[in-house]
């Protein structure tokens, strides 16, 4: 057997402008005269074949000089091949690299600048910049002649912490481009760079857009065009770029059109069906449980018929068709109303709004391209109805959050339709066959999506199986095989199943009839402007008026009982008893209060606890009644309460409405009656470095409180608040204390106490005459040994089972002062159109409040995030006696659009800190875009970024 010429070599093939026919030939060349190739640029590399020197970076060049690799073009391979051995390879070096001259600030610092093409082409996929974090378009001098787009990208390599800042410059009149490039190590490094080296264009003259041009759309999009740049990178940057279009771009008639049509069958339907308009409601409204059987379920839909007033009349028997039905509804309210919020809750906002609250991208496809008449095509062969179908329109469409995640990598990537009502196109484009899609009531026309699936393994089946929640093991999806003569299935059509949302991508919605349809002309409004509003801001100018309010109540609010006519009927006396065991406490309260009132009243008392605390007791005496409490659900317990109430009864009502407020209602108080109540609740101790401090508060949160006093559990007779235990009541407190190791000492800020102890054990209680008011109760005991981990057995009194408790209190202080250095954290105020009115005031205060908090020594950003989001600092920086941040946070307004969370998690991800640890303290109202994929974001970055939420409104 004859050894070929190229036996001994390995070629690492880099040809950026070589025809695709030359190159395939170049492959073919070499294999069949016993040469190997290598992706990768690496030490078993002996050739590296190049059509331009423009495509190597400096790290791939020190690379080959490093490893001796030999460089030349392709004339190299086909003169070896054509004299039978190997050439003089110093003969054949690359054509000559592109003159680029580097910009003053490069030339200052050209120790980290390089120049040369940006594509990277010449990296393994896996290994090589892969992800654009950001990107600026910036107008050149004297009227727009140059255009350049900076960007900055970031490796995903586990091994790597490699960041490329790349700027490409384009001629206005000329298709001629030159590319600038700098590669560092951090992403503090990069972030810097970045933004140096947008202040340097800007002294040259260079103005910073605010949205891209189409010009600088195509010099970015160029990327996209090269054979050898990996898929994320893709990925990111048409996602990017998708985003640009959506915010900035204004939609074409045609588009105006859909969105016009898709809006009005969605807010028609709602209007049709619903009391009460969209835009009035709320995200836990809308939400409907399946229950086990047909009373639960008959349960469930007259309450489900209580918060969603219909028009129409309710339906008797519950029927899984029923049941599908309102789950479609809520989805449909759910939609709305996310998509209400971009537009400050109006129910039918100018078209661009519209379109925008969509977040995705829709283009109108002309029928006389090949584009319009491929999709027809591909329709009409799959056109499984006996009518048959007239295409009208063709649109193009792609969200960003499907581009981020789709799993392309499954593989069997198909294209499939998706038949749907009309009305159901506001949640589709927003959120996620022909005889599926009904005709809208609008045009009478019908719409269909056309999606990318990633079907990767796909499991056929011929019978329906209802038990599938998600694919069978080792499948990515199913697929329901269409019945035949010869083999008759359960399915009529060939139909696929996906079970995860990241496995579908939309690509076109097609609008068409078909015979019988009655096709009505629609002519929508053509108002596409924008209508600017700001809502009124609270005019606060000094920092003081952005302070956190006292949790103490207002010296205006009357305390305790409170009859009909608003007088203060105090409570009599509050008794606590207690048993304490480590950093667990169960805890037993006893209140009495009369009513003094000559009618009988609902008695609502707000019962402030720790936020530790679970309710396991609750028992009431009136008159000579005992009543026990049995915990039930929430819906079931208010439902009960109110029957109760409007019969006459005697009803009393428990509910936890926030982890801090316990609220007891005592329905039908009679006149001058006296009331006990039990309650019973087990509650963790905190820590306080050596110290377990049990806290029982006097009062709580005045919005908590508010809140609870508020809600409405019946409305048969007239309700009273209470709103403490009492400021000057009888109190009396005794508890006793066991610990495992020797207790150092046992003190209280708030009260006197007596005390008896041993080493590890004590009792304790309150001295007479003693009250309790609005700052609550502490108690502070020492422990020695307070870090060593121990556990706890406990057998069941009547039962032969045992519980066990493990306690770990871990030394926090000694790593804190050393990682503080190393540490940022990132504070994400949600400036959310929803966000307005005194919830944003609260969002600000608390922002400012961890703001005052951080440590000097550890580095902070401020971010403000809607839609989009706005940084203080390019890169966390450290702040101390920064005004800056402050004023950066009582500058913001709540009029950034949705909140879209997700987005400035996944730019914080690609610009993870180089050492130490991120914690993010998220600020917002809670109403977060694309749930699932936020937690995805988290859940990655769970080894160098922490996440700590704060609800406000």
């Amino acid at each position: 057997m004859t050894v070929g010429i190229f036996a001994n070599c390995t070629f690492c093939l880099k040809l950026k402008h070589l025809p695709r026919q030359q190159k395939k030939k170049l492959q073919t060349d070499i294999k069949e005269n016993g040469g190997n190739f290598s992706f990768l640029l690496n030490a078993q590399c002996t050739h590296v074949i190049l059509d331009s020197a423009d495509v190597l970076s400096q790290y791939q060049l020190s690379s080959i000089r490093k490893n001796r690799i030999h460089i030349a073009n392709p004339d190299f391979v086909w003169d070896s091949i054509k004299e039978r051995r190997l050439v003089d390879v110093g003969n054949y070096g690359p054509r000559k690299s592109l003159d680029i001259t580097p910009t003053p600030r490069q030339r200052a610092s050209s120790a980290g600048v390089k120049t040369g093409d940006v594509s990277l082409d010449s990296s393994p996929e896996k290994e090589v910049v892969q992800l654009t974090k950001r990107l600026d378009v910036i107008a050149g001098p004297q009227q727009g002649t140059e255009r350049a787009v900076v960007e900055l990208r970031c490796s995903q390599d586990p091994g790597a912490h490699t960041f490329l800042i790349a700027a490409h410059f384009l001629q206005a009149d000329s298709a001629k481009t030159r590319r600038q490039f700098s590669v560092k190590e951090t992403s503090a490094d990069a972030s810097e760079y970045y933004e140096n080296y947008i202040e340097e264009l800007k002294k040259q003259g260079f103005l910073l857009r605010e949205h891209f041009t189409p010009e600088a759309t195509q010099l970015a999009s160029e990327k996209l065009q090269t054979k050898s740049c990996c898929c994320s990178f893709v990925t990111l940057l048409s996602q990017l770029l998708l985003e640009e279009v959506i915010n900035s771009g204004v939609p074409s008639q045609e588009v105006s059109a859909l969105v016009e049509m898709v809006w009005a069958e969605a807010l028609g339907r709602l209007e049709h069906t619903l009391c009460t308009p969209v835009n009035r409601m709320s995200l836990k409204d809308a939400a409907l449980k399946n229950g086990e059987t047909e009373e639960r379920l008959q349960t469930m839909m007259t309450e489900f018929y209580r918060l969603i007033p219909h028009r129409d009349a309710v339906a008797g028997r519950v029927t899984l068709s029923l049941l599908a039905k309102k789950e479609d509804l809520c989805q449909l309210i759910r939609d709305m109303v996310n998509v209400c919020e971009t537009n400050l809750s109006k129910a039918n906002p100018p078209s661009l709004a519209k379109y925008r609250a969509l977040r995705c991208q829709i283009e109108h496809v002309e029928q006389n391209t090949e584009e319009f008449s491929r999709v027809r095509e591909e329709l009409l062969q799959n056109n499984r109805s006996k009518s048959p179908v007239n295409i009208l329109q063709i649109f193009r469409v792609g969200r960003a959050s499907e581009t981020t995640e789709f799993l392309s990598q499954l593989g069997n990537v198909k294209a499939l339709l998706h038949g749907s009502p009309v009305r159901s196109f506001v949640g589709i484009l927003s959120r996620t066959s022909t005889k599926y899609a009904r005709p809208g009531q609008t045009d009478g026309t019908r719409l269909l999506v056309v999606c990318d699936v990633a079907l990767g393994r796909c499991a056929d089946l011929r019978e329906k199986d209802f038990s599938l929640t998600e694919a069978p093991p080792g499948y990515d999806s199913v697929h329901g095989l269409p019945g035949t003569a010869a083999v008759p299935t359960d399915f009529e059509d060939d139909e696929f199943v996906v079970y995860k949302t990241n496995q579908v991508k939309m690509k076109y919605i097609v609008k068409f009839c078909i015979p019988g349809d009655e096709v009505k002309d629609f002519h929508p409004c053509g108002n596409t402007e924008l209508e600017e509003y700001r809502p009124e801001l609270p005019k606060f100018s000094r920092l003081e008026d952005h302070q956190l309010p006292d949790s103490k109540p207002l010296p205006d609010v009357q305390a305790g009982l409170q009859d009909p006519a608003g007088n203060v009927v105090p409570l009599e006396d509050v008794h606590i008893k207690g048993k304490i065991i480590d950093f667990v406490a169960q805890v037993v309260v006893f209140q009495t209060y009369t009513n003094h009132s000559h009618v009988p009243i609902e008695a609502k008392y707000v019962f402030p606890l720790d936020d530790k605390a679970a309710v396991c007791g609750f028992e009431a005496f009136i008159g000579g009644r005992h009543v026990v409490g049995e915990v039930k659900e929430k819906e079931t317990a208010h439902r009960e309460y109110r029957e109760a109430v409007s019969r006459g009864h005697g009803a009393y009502l428990m509910d936890q409405d926030a982890p801090d407020v316990f609220t007891v209602s005592v329905g039908n108080l009679p006149p001058k009656a006296k009331v006990l109540i039990k309650i019973t609740y087990i509650t963790e101790l905190s820590a306080q470095g050596a110290c377990a401090v049990f806290f029982l508060p006097g009062t709580v949160a005045p919005w908590r409180r508010d809140r609870a006093l508020n809600e409405n559990t019946q409305d048969a007779v007239e309700k009273i608040c209470v709103k403490e235990i009492g400021a000057k009541q009888s109190f009396s407190l005794s508890m006793s204390i066991e610990m495992p190791y020797v207790i150092e000492f046992i003190s209280s800020d708030s009260h006197a106490l007596r005390q008896k102890s041993t080493d590890c054990k004590a009792v304790i209680s309150t001295m007479e005459g003693s009250s309790l008011d609005s700052s609550g109760f502490s108690l502070h005991i020492g422990l020695s040994d307070a870090y060593l981990p121990r556990m706890w057995v406990e057998k069941h009194p009547e039962k032969e089972s045992e519980a066990c408790m493990l306690v770990f209190q871990p030394d926090l202080s000694l790593a804190l002062a050393e990682r503080a250095g190393t540490s940022e954290v990132i504070i994400c105020l949600d400036c959310s159109n929803s966000m307005e009115g005194t919830t944003f005031l609260q969002a600000k205060q608390i922002a400012l409040h961890a703001l005052s908090l951080v440590d000097e020594k550890q580095k902070i950003n401020v971010v403000r995030f809607g839609t989009g989001y706005k940084e203080l600092f390019s890169y966390p920086r450290h702040i101390a006696g920064s005004d800056t941040p402050t004023e950066f946070i009582m500058a913001a307004a709540a009029t950034m659009g949705n909140t879209d969370f997700w987005k400035l998690l996944r730019y914080l991800a690609l610009l993870s800190p180089a050492q130490g640890l991120r914690s993010i303290l998220l600020i917002s109202d809670g109403h977060v875009q694309n749930e699932s994929l936020t937690l995805q974001l988290v859940q990655r970055n769970v080894q160098h970024t922490r996440l700590f939420s704060c609800g406000v409104g």
